[in-house]
């Protein structure tokens, strides 16, 4: 694994971690799982806890890796998710 492929599956994991975890667009399951259990339960923690999702996250990018690295869609995913981490990341610290 080169250096490239290596920083593009850490920032694939975080974007994908932000998406389950925060982002607005993915809110309306958070809550749906949530309402269905405990809100102080564990399940209901996971969902929302960026250090537990990243983890599965995390070992689901890798494993792709592992299965479909040779291929360029999986690159062009990959790359597409730590691109939009690292716009995301730089257009949330700029004063409007």
């Amino acid at each position: 694994m080169d250096a490239l492929t290596f920083v593009s599956l850490l920032l694939t994991t975080a974007r994908l971690t932000r998406l389950v975890t925060a982002d607005r667009i993915t809110e309306k399951y958070r809550v749906a799982i949530i309402s269905r259990v405990s809100p102080e339960g564990l399940l209901a923690y996971l969902i929302v806890c960026d250090w537990c999702v990243s983890f599965y996250i995390g070992a689901a990018v890798s494993g792709a890796w592992w299965a479909f690295g040779d291929y360029g869609w999986f690159e062009l995913v990959t790359l597409a998710l730590s691109a939009s981490y690292v716009a995301g990341f730089l257009n949330s610290k700029v004063d409007d």
